[in-house]
């Protein structure tokens, strides 16, 4: 049971890396270094949606065995913490990336949405290694 949460986490993960790699291309044609046609808006769209729906129910199944095994929600601490900031980051990002697709955004705003979940990628690099040793603390051996 305590495996399903970092697999979900790990398919959102590399959901995520998927959908950033898309949306460099944006930024490379932004500077002039790609041509227009190189940015798939349409994929890096719905790679995003999969990417924070995979990360939401990751976290909900992380919460839900973390509260099923010890009771109160925080007892992993510093996982559990930089977990929650994780979340209401990306969903920031998400949200300045929803008001881009629906064409109500400036190209500042797209350089904040891209700072903010590229930012957010290294809190979670942090997150994995928090993660792991979680692991090993509740499954030595």
């Amino acid at each position: 049971m305590a495996f399903i949460h970092p697999l979900v986490i790990l398919a959102a993960v590399i959901c995520g890396i998927y959908t950033g790699t898309l949306g460099w291309k944006r930024f490379q044609y932004k500077r002039g270094k790609a041509p227009a046609s190189a940015f798939p808006w349409q994929r890096h769209i719905r790679w995003g949606r999969r990417f924070i729906i995979l990360l939401w129910i990751g976290s909900l199944i992380g919460i839900g065995y973390v509260l099923y095994k010890t009771g109160p929600a925080l007892t992993t601490g510093l996982h559990a913490s930089v977990g929650i900031l994780i979340l209401i980051l990306f969903s920031i990002g998400t949200s300045f990336g929803l008001l881009l697709s629906k064409k109500k955004g400036t190209d500042r705003l797209a350089s904040v949405h891209m700072g903010i979940n590229y930012g957010t990628f290294i809190i979670v690099a942090v997150q994995i290694v928090l993660g792991v040793l979680l692991l090993t603390f509740f499954y030595p051996g």
